[in-house]
């Protein structure tokens, strides 16, 4: 019902990339949704299991051409944005990868910790848990400039390739037919709320 009770937290890969890259989807973006309010965007990191040797991104590089083909990245699937990242780190870095899609991001953080796979760029919602306890370890981000959440991690570009940004966004939805109104409403409800300290600091 189109009465703000339900709502979509929608997400980089649901409303933008799957939209423009598969040309049979169940729902339409622009028909079916009505976007409120923008929640959050973050860096993919790159992450690898602690016991894999490369640990900066041109380390990364020359293994990568080393062994065409045979360094293998998760995705969370074929044209999501871990994906996406990939695709643009082997063009700017002139490098051949293997690319080892999954259906989601929970898979592809279990076999990068049990080291079927060797790396992947992958959100920092889905990393976060896993860097905390030591199980995976960041390399780069993705975005132009250092996340507040890891000022010790380099970019992408710090670490030579210039203009390499990639991002994920979070955004709540809701149904086409909501009143602008209550649109209107939510929007300055959910910013007040991410203006607060508390919820900033937790974000």
């Amino acid at each position: 019902p189109s009465d703000g009770s339900t709502l979509l937290m929608a997400h980089i890969n649901s409303h933008a990339l799957a939209p423009s890259l598969q040309p049979k989807m169940n729902y339409d973006v622009e028909r079916d949704f009505v976007p409120i309010v923008l929640v959050g965007v973050t860096p993919n990191l790159l992450v690898c299991n602690p016991t894999q040797p490369a640990k900066t991104v041109p380390e990364i590089v020359a293994l990568c051409k080393s062994k065409p083909g045979q360094i293998s990245f998760g995705s969370a699937g074929n044209g999501s944005a871990q994906h996406l990242a990939l695709e643009l780190f082997k063009q700017r870095a002139k490098v051949e990868a293997l690319h080892v899609p999954y259906k989601g991001s929970a898979p592809v953080i279990t076999d990068l910790i049990g080291g079927q796979i060797q790396f992947t760029f992958e959100t920092m919602t889905a990393a976060t848990p896993h860097l905390k306890n030591g199980r995976v370890v960041a390399l780069a981000q993705s975005r132009a400039k250092r996340s507040k959440a890891y000022p010790g991690v380099p970019t992408m570009q710090e670490q030579g390739y210039a203009e390499f940004e990639t991002m994920n966004w979070y955004g709540l939805s809701g149904p086409a037919k909501l009143p602008p109104a209550l649109v209107k409403r939510l929007n300055e409800d959910v910013n007040a709320v991410l203006a607060m300290a508390d919820v900033d600091a937790k974000l």
